[in-house]
């Protein structure tokens, strides 16, 4: 029965057991690790919960491998879940082959504590960064998402040289304005601004 129980479970990645709980796979996601430029597989484990779910098609499992009829395998079952209820009951733990054990916790609750898989079965794999100037990837510059051949075209384009003749024209215009006025107003017409020589009034 361990062997048929452990193996509807990988199958099904979960397994009902009567009076018991149920048995759930769970795998967590790949994690990556730049530091050491390996990629750590995902990880299995075995959860348990108190939840009582239908058992029909686990029994319809163990009646096809066993060759027996449904009712006695349901039976079967039953009976194999009582024993690990009592075993862990009076002994604190229960072992299922291949699978984990089922303890008692600290609150007096049925727990289970699923073994290790081998780490030959999850090993790292490793990676190398490869970085092609030529192609084409995201990136994040502040809040922003950008690619790197639009970063590259505006840190490589000249800043535009702005035209300041406007600047000039205002600068010689008012200067232009101030000798136009301080010639305007010169009363002795003094030779400043050329010869301004008086002519006197013979008559």
């Amino acid at each position: 029965m361990h062997e048929l129980i452990a193996s509807y479970l990988f199958q099904n990645q979960s397994c009902p057991l009567p009076g018991l709980g149920k048995l759930s796979i769970v795998t967590s996601k790949a994690q990556s690790n730049f530091g050491d430029n390996v990629v750590n597989a995902p990880k299995q484990s075995v959860q348990f919960s108190a939840d009582d779910t239908d058992s029909s098609d686990l029994i319809a499992y163990l009646s096809s491998k066993t060759n027996t009829d449904p009712h006695a395998s349901g039976m079967a079952l039953n009976e194999f879940c009582r024993r690990i209820k009592d075993d862990t009951t009076s002994h604190s733990s229960a072992n299922l082959d291949g699978v984990g054990n089922f303890v008692i916790d600290n609150n007096g609750e049925l727990g289970f504590v699923p073994l290790e898989i081998p780490q030959v079965f999850v090993q790292s794999v490793p990676v190398v960064s490869v970085v092609r100037a030529d192609a084409e990837h995201n990136i994040l510059v502040g809040d922003k998402e950008t690619t790197n051949i639009q970063m590259a075209e505006y840190y490589s384009e000249e800043p535009e040289t702005k035209s300041r003749w406007w600047i000039w024209a205002i600068v010689l215009t008012v200067v232009g304005i101030g000798l136009l006025l301080l010639y305007l107003f010169d009363a002795d017409r003094s030779d400043s601004f050329g010869n301004a020589v008086k002519i006197l009034d013979l008559t």
